[in-house]
């Protein structure tokens, strides 16, 4: 069982750090922190884990590809121009694909851990993913989600990304929900 874990956007921030708190933290520096306790939860239950922070798309694809993993898994926090926008949704592609089944896992988990954060999703066709055609989505062949963890633009959930205790948490949710897709494929 391999995955791929992108934490999204360019280490250490430079060039783009990606959204950025009310009281600056920064959503690169979230994501790092998440997908570096995933891929040790990930290593604890057998799998086999890479990844790569990076700014450029194409270079995350690329590296996803050559791996050939079961699944790619990019990480992110949401922001907004409205500080009281909230919760966590997930993507994938447009259509049926394993990746629907994948996304409901991990978001089954995500609000197990996290009753009190709304998820934010269609739910007209029962699934709780949102389709859109994300780069990272559409050009890497494994099936594949983004995380949006949740609004780090909200002072209420910046305080929440912020922690490690929440990251670990996070972290260890989108593991239990890989695990469990991947013993039920």
């Amino acid at each position: 069982m391999k995955v791929f874990i992108n934490a999204g956007h360019a280490p250490d921030g430079n060039p783009d750090p990606g959204a950025i708190g009310p009281t600056g933290l920064r959503e690169c520096d979230v994501n790092y922190c998440v997908g570096r306790y995933l891929g040790d939860y990930l290593r604890q239950a057998g799998c086999e884990v890479e990844g790569l922070q990076h700014d450029s798309l194409r270079a995350v694809c690329d590296a996803s590809n050559a791996y050939d993993p079961d699944c790619f898994i990019s990480i992110h926090c949401n922001a907004f121009t409205n500080p009281q926008a909230k919760g966590m949704e997930i993507y994938t592609t447009p259509g049926r694909t394993e990746a629907d089944t994948l996304a409901s896992r991990i978001m089954g988990q995500l609000e197990g851990e996290f009753p009190a954060l709304a998820v934010r999703g269609d739910w007209s066709d029962g699934d709780v993913d949102k389709e859109a055609g994300l780069y990272v989505l559409l050009h890497t062949d494994a099936p594949a989600v983004l995380i949006e963890l949740a609004f780090i633009s909200n002072e209420h959930e910046e305080a929440l990304l912020r922690t490690p205790e929440a990251q670990k948490r996070y972290a260890a949710a989108i593991a239990r929900g890989i695990m469990d897709w991947l013993r039920n494929r």
